[in-house]
């Protein structure tokens, strides 16, 4: 068997998962051609024979230069030497860099090149994290992508429509990484709140920080005050963005500070809307029965048939709804009775067929929706995962406004 791959887990320009390794080698003076590979943790560049890469420079200190493997790049920290450290033409003491680059330690120039390896394959077989579950290829992918980031400390970032699951996401991926004994503290970015008082209340353990997109100019800046502090070691916290747009198009509109980005982004997890994998439609239901109390129901071939042309507005969201609903509707002794035969519909063309079918789960869920909610648009559509404006047209739709 094959010794485990070592690195840090990140996601690639091309939005493939990689274990980050870098390569160190000198590109000029006495010592050009050492070279070695940082594949996690730390490494010494200096000219004492104990320094991890050893420089043969009567200008370079015994340990010069300290480099440290980030998940978005690399930290180069200069240990205190008597010439210095230098990128470009500037000395610096502390500086993250993103790789390909090169530093100058006496009168050697280092490059600092990306070595990057494939992560490895998740079980084809592994179908749910957490509470998500699927089988289709799509969603295989993502918990694949979850259960490699729950082994890795690194920020990561999970974009998707509203209802496609990622708070739960979230808290499933601090559930089963190493910081579970820790706090998780969600914070709503949506509707204000102190970035600093959570980061620190989340200390040794999870933040998740949803609403991305809603991120005002005060908070940014103290998100990332919070984000250098926790890559100077000064505060141990894991961050989880959520978010439901893609945060790289509000980078190019300027809308997002690039640096706050990639401080995020340093693993991407994009969840699929339900439209994308509606083969797990019927795994979802039994799924979402279950959790209802309902365990071993199912639905017809007749039943399912509607939900083949619904939109899906809402996602999961909105199919745990319309679960609820049927389970609200449907006699008690449903679980073990066949469904009954739609005689009604039995006749006509299939087209047909399927549009009075989807017609009267529409009236029936909306007017049920409604009807909770006294008629408040609104609010109904919150409970449903559904647009307002979307809801309103099905209400009128079906004379139920």
């Amino acid at each position: 068997m094959k010794p485990a791959r070592t690195g840090v887990l990140t996601t690639n320009a091309g939005g493939e998962v990689v274990l980050r390794r870098l390569l160190v080698r000198v590109v000029s003076g006495a010592s050009k051609g050492a070279e070695a590979v940082l594949e996690d943790g730390t490494m010494v560049i200096g000219s004492h024979p104990d320094a991890d890469l050893v420089v043969d420079d009567g200008a370079v200190s015994r340990f010069h230069v300290e480099l440290g493997l980030l998940s978005d790049g690399v930290r180069v920290r200069d240990l205190g030497s008597t010439n210095g450290t230098y990128v470009g033409d500037s000395r610096v003491e502390s500086v993250v860099l993103h790789p390909a680059a090169e530093i100058r330690v006496g009168r050697t120039r280092i490059e600092l090149v990306p070595a990057d390896l494939p992560a490895p394959e998740a079980p084809p077989e592994l179908d749910r994290f957490g509470p998500l579950v699927g089988s289709s290829a799509a969603m295989r992918r993502v918990f694949g992508l979850l259960q490699r980031a729950a082994a890795s400390d690194a920020p990561l970032l999970i974009e998707g429509e509203a209802g496609t699951g990622k708070s739960a996401a979230a808290q499933a991926l601090h559930a089963a990484s190493a910081r579970k004994g820790g706090p998780l503290v969600v914070l709503d970015l949506a509707v204000g709140g102190d970035v600093t008082s959570a980061a620190a209340a989340a200390e040794g353990g999870t933040l998740v920080l949803d609403r991305l997109e809603r991120l005002s100019g005060p908070q940014a800046a103290h998100l990332v005050a919070s984000l250098d502090a926790r890559e100077r070691g000064s505060l141990d916290v894991r961050p989880i963005g959520l978010s439901r747009v893609d945060l790289r198009r509000r980078v190019e509109e300027g809308a997002l500070r690039r640096d706050l980005y990639f401080h995020l982004a340093a693993l991407r997890v994009v969840l699929p809307p339900l439209r994308e994998h509606r083969e797990d439609v019927p795994l979802l239901v039994g799924e979402l029965a279950a959790r209802l109390g309902h365990p071993g129901m199912t639905l017809s071939a007749e039943e399912l048939a509607p939900l083949g042309a619904h939109r899906f507005e809402g996602n999961v969201r909105e199919l745990a709804r319309l679960v609820e609903q049927l389970l609200v509707t449907a006699a008690p002794a449903r679980p073990s009775q066949p469904p009954p035969p739609m005689a009604d519909v039995a006749g006509l063309p299939f087209k047909e067929a399927k549009e009075k079918l989807v017609d009267a789960f529409e009236r029936r869920y909306v007017a049920a929706l409604l009807q909770r909610h006294d008629g408040n648009v609104s609010r109904a559509a919150a409970e449903a995962g559904l647009d307002r404006n979307y809801l309103a047209r099905l209400a009128k739709k079906h004379g139920l406004r």
